[in-house]
């Protein structure tokens, strides 16, 4: 191995969470480098908009501008209306409900690759950090006091702290002999944008249908993102139609909420599947984003959950710098997952259990659901509960950022 070159952190993975934890450590005194396998690639787009897309909750909003790593091209979500196909359940999650601590949204609908070149944007405009792409780990070396990183292009690091931001099938997670926890749903998540007849007027819409969720989220221009969970067959047949059927079928599963759902741009579906890794860190080693947790899409929370990883690390990293800690060292590290695990497993067990409720055919629980549903929509204070801690308000601010 080459001789290598001291980095204060070094980060495997470019996409958002990645990047987010790059930009918080911006023009803070430290070298990081951030490793991406590929060039950021054109997203490819559904009548103009970046099929993949995100709901950030107004908590990560509010913290993602606080590190100047905000687009300018994001829809409010100001309402989300959810109800049960299979019932008369149904709840209206509205910001005013939150008051001044919303800033007025639930969340903003974002293009995944606007927030990564807004990310990009504040690294470029600052200092410390240093993005090496196209490029990949191809050894690495793990030593009592840092490690040592060697990449394909044949440029060495040593840093006394490495993460796996590098997504759901991390190669760093399976190099450093990390197994997970996975749930195969069996199912595929269909998604598309829409242009619907009336204008969703930042609402977004989630009805819960015997096969899965299909969610209705609010974008730029009256435009609408679709995110469809099917059985696999019944996922396969839908891709399989043509734009006319498939709008026919989309209408019938949705409703009239929204009129007459007009055009329907490219679509794309990929397997759904939860998983867990098994440790998120170990000695000189942190798990982050969906290298540590994949979850089911139902609710839009998967990168919230990401970006929350990445915030409080930088939290703990900038706090044991300051006071001349080792970061990389597991006692560091222990108490970063011991902020992280409780709403990472809370999230999770939630995600598993809505799927499993709101799939379920049994007629006595389609009723109990629907109860509920009626119960916590007129229920203010525990529907204020469960708003502030899906929008990231109930958590605590990272204190150094």
């Amino acid at each position: 191995m080459t001789r290598p070159e001291q980095v204060d952190l070094l980060i495997v993975g470019g996409g958002m969470v990645g990047l987010t934890l790059a930009a918080a450590l911006v023009d803070r005194g430290m070298r990081v480098v951030v490793l991406e396998r590929s060039e950021p690639a054109p997203p490819r787009r559904s009548l103009g908009i970046d099929l993949r897309v995100s709901a950030i909750v107004c908590g990560n909003v509010a913290i993602l501008r606080g590190i100047g790593g905000w687009p300018d091209a994001a829809e409010p979500i100001r309402r989300m209306e959810v109800w049960d196909d299979q019932g008369s359940g149904a709840i209206r999650f509205d910001a005013a409900e939150l008051g001044a601590e919303g800033s007025g949204f639930l969340g903003c609908m974002v293009e995944n690759s606007a927030l990564c070149d807004a990310l990009r944007d504040r690294i470029l405009r600052g200092e410390g950090v240093e993005l090496v792409a196209p490029d990949e780990v191809a050894e690495v070396r793990w030593r009592r006091d840092g490690v040592e990183v060697l990449s394909a292009a044949g440029l060495c690091w040593r840093t006394p702290l490495l993460v796996a931001a590098d997504g759901a099938r991390s190669a760093l997670r399976a190099r450093a002999g990390i197994g997970v926890w996975r749930h195969d749903f069996r199912q595929q998540g269909i998604v598309a944008t829409i242009r619907p007849e009336h204008h969703h007027r930042q609402v977004a819409w989630q009805r819960f249908l015997p096969t899965g969720p299909l969610a209705l989220l609010p974008m730029a221009d009256g435009l609408c993102s679709i995110v469809w969970s099917a059985h696999q067959a019944r996922a396969e047949a839908l891709m399989a139609l043509d734009d006319a059927a498939f709008l026919r079928e989309l209408q019938l599963a949705f409703g009239p909420q929204l009129g007459r759902i007009d055009q329907v741009g490219a679509r794309a579906a990929f397997p759904l599947c939860s998983q867990l890794a098994r440790h998120m860190v170990r000695p000189r080693l942190a798990l982050i984003g969906d290298a540590a947790h994949a979850i089911h899409p139902l609710a839009g929370l998967g990168v919230n959950l990401g970006i929350r990883d990445a915030m409080v690390l930088a939290d703990e990293i900038l706090t044991a710098r300051r006071f001349g800690e080792d970061y990389g060292a597991m006692a560091l590290l222990a108490g970063w997952r011991r902020r992280r695990l409780p709403d990472v497993l809370a999230t999770m067990a939630a995600m598993e259990g809505l799927h499993h409720l709101f799939t379920s055919r049994i007629a006595p629980l389609a009723a109990l659901r629907g109860a509920g549903m009626r119960l916590v929509d007129n229920a203010g204070l525990i529907k204020r509960m469960l708003m502030r801690h899906a929008t990231g308000l109930a958590l605590p601010v990272p204190r150094r950022l």
